[in-house]
């Protein structure tokens, strides 16, 4: 009985020890994406310069999530990683409905349904602006799974 008391013990000060390791990875990797994500919305903003309202708002996504992507990079992630999962989240209903909105945007089409002369064009060349709208979504989609990964890591490195 005392036997298997010290295996258990031994074993979940195993699981402490390593489970810390995997959570600080998967945030990094987080963090990572959230600053490739950042470095997409600087980007955006530069291609939107000719209309100011359009850049100050991407500025303005960056900014947001710089500091929660560098909380979460160095360590402190525990109210940054939920910060960073409920505004990727966002960021993809806000580019979803973006890319489907009819005539949305100042004049962009984002996916709204053009003329039908237009539509034989369309079929076969894909917009520019709407690829990298998905591109986009796809990036923020892999910091929301990212982020819920890391939370749920945590939680089980808490419970053990």
């Amino acid at each position: 009985m005392r036997t298997e008391l010290t295996v258990a013990t031994a074993a979940i000060a195993d699981a402490r020890r390593r489970s810390p390791a995997k959570v600080r990875g998967a945030a990094r990797l987080c963090a990572a994406i959230a600053f490739g994500s950042v470095a997409a919305h600087l980007w955006m903003a530069w291609a939107h310069r000719a209309m100011p309202w359009e850049a100050a708002l991407m500025l303005l996504m960056a900014a947001v999530c710089l500091p929660c992507a560098v909380a979460v990079w160095g360590g402190a992630h525990e109210r940054a990683v939920r910060a960073l999962f409920a505004m990727s989240l966002t960021m993809v209903a806000v580019h979803a409905a973006l890319l489907m909105g009819q005539g949305a945007m100042g004049g962009h089409r984002h996916g709204a349904m053009g003329a039908m002369d237009e539509m034989g064009a369309a079929a076969t060349t894909a917009d520019p602006l709407a690829v990298a709208m998905l591109a986009i979504i796809a990036l923020e989609l892999g910091v929301a799974m990212l982020a819920a990964s890391v939370m749920r890591r945590a939680r089980a490195c808490a419970t053990v």
